[in-house]
Order: structure tokens, then sequence, then C-alpha cells
């Protein structure tokens, strides 16, 4: 009798142990891409609907860009905002992606690929780390290949920690039209903020780019982005302050004469 429970519990366990195994090989399944990395899957917090891209076009460019990549261009120039989730920065460095959508079209894409994307991309998210690098991109498709420093996209790269490594960093851009709404941002405050190392937090939404595996463990850690940024803040004395070089004057005014 004892026997038998005995081996009983055992198969029991076994058959535990199984399901569990299976359902971490699910959860975190690997994605082989072009570039040659292993990107663990991972899963975007839940709590905001992700609503429609709006992208009306900017100066007389039209949201779809005048070359590349259409679908992904009008991604990358949505305006609308949401209600963005506080997202852990592993979990988006973590996220995988299908290797059969790099350095493809998106309506080249198979409809499991599209779904497989669609699954996590135009979330809401708001990411905490330090800006490592930045950039001003040159004359792109996505903006209608725009000489002018105005039509230029800001390449910024988010890490973990402090410093200038790249390798784990997410590419998060800044985009014409949004700076449009946003006078107070500019790239020598960002620089600075990267000197300084000071933390912060960018809000946006996520979106694949699978343009460039090339750049895998070397100057990004994912094809995931966000993008465009919609919003940033810059923690001082336990609060987070809207991104504005005067605003961040006044906070460090303010501390010093308490």
């Amino acid at each position: 009798m004892h026997k038998r429970l005995g081996r009983f519990v055992a198969a029991v366990a076994a058959i535990i142990v199984a399901l569990g195994i299976l359902n971490r090989g699910m959860n975190r399944a690997v994605v082989r891409t072009a570039g040659g990395v292993v990107s663990p899957s991972s899963t975007v917090p839940r709590g905001a609907d992700k609503p429609m891209p709006i992208s009306p076009g900017f100066q007389g460019c039209p949201p779809f860009g005048d070359g590349g990549d259409r679908q992904l261009n009008f991604l990358k120039n949505r305006v609308d905002s949401a209600d963005w989730v506080p997202t852990p920065f592993a979990t988006v460095i973590d996220l995988g992606w299908p290797a059969s959508v790099v350095k493809r079209m998106r309506d080249t894409w198979s409809r499991r690929d599209s779904i497989g994307v669609a699954r996590h991309e135009g979330s809401p998210v708001v990411v905490e780390g330090y800006f490592v690098a930045a950039k001003q991109e040159g004359p792109e498709a996505t903006n209608c290949h725009g000489a002018d420093a105005s039509f230029r996209d800001w390449h910024l790269w988010l890490a973990e920690v402090p410093g200038k490594d790249r390798r784990r960093s997410i590419v998060v851009e800044t985009t014409p039209s949004l700076r449009a709404q946003h006078a107070e941002w500019s790239l020598t405050g960002i620089r600075k903020l990267v000197r300084d190392s000071s933390r912060v937090r960018v809000s946006g939404w996520l979106m694949l780019d699978p343009e460039h595996p090339e750049q895998l463990r070397k100057t990004r850690g994912t094809l995931w982005e966000i993008h465009p940024v919609m919003r940033i803040e810059v923690l001082r004395d336990s609060t987070w302050i809207s991104f504005s070089p005067k605003a961040l004057s006044r906070a460090k005014t303010d501390t010093s004469t308490d």
C-alpha cells in the first residue's frame, strides 16, 4: 500500500516537473535572428488598451514617408498618447521576435509573424534607465529625407546602468513631429543627462524595427524600440521632473537653497 502510494506521488511529481519545464520552455522560447543573437521571449505587462496609431504627417511629409517600409514609417510617425504602463527594462530587452521578419518589409510578413509581433507592438510603455548616448540621425525615408535638423530623428540609447556600454541598450527615438510639441527638448540637454548619469523615465510606443540586426550586441540589445518617445522625465531628489534644461536647473537651485 505504502509502496503504491509512494510510486503514485513520485509519478505526480514527475508530471508536475515535466509540465513546469514545458511551460518554462514556452514562456522563454528563444528566437534566432539574422544578427546571430538568441533572444529569450518575455511578456509586456498588460494594463492599457493599444489604440490605433494616429499619424497625420509632418510639414508636408506624409505619414508613410517617401520610401522604404511604409507600414513601419507610419508607426514611427504616430503622435497619439496613452496611459503609459510601467514596464521593467529587462522585460523589453528580453522580448523575442520572429526570425523570419528580420530585414523584410512588413507587407511580406506571414500572418503568423504579423500576429506574433502585434502581440506586443503598440504597447504604451514607460521604462526607467539611463541615457548612455545620443545622436542626431541623417535624412531618412521616414521623414521624406528632410535635410534640415528639424526633420531628423534623435537616436537615444537607454541602458539599465549608466556608462557608455550600448550592447544591452534599448534604442529610443524622438521624432520631428513630437519634438515640435516639445521645444524644451534639446540634444545638448540630453547629452548632459548622459554625462551626469541621471536616471530617466521614457514613455512611448513599443515598436519592432527589424532593419538593424547587424547592430545587436554591439550598439543595441534588442530590435524592439520605444519609438516614438512621447515623454521624457528625469529623477531629481525622489521626484520625476519633465525633461527641460530650465526645469532641471530650477530643481537644482531649489535643492541647493533648502
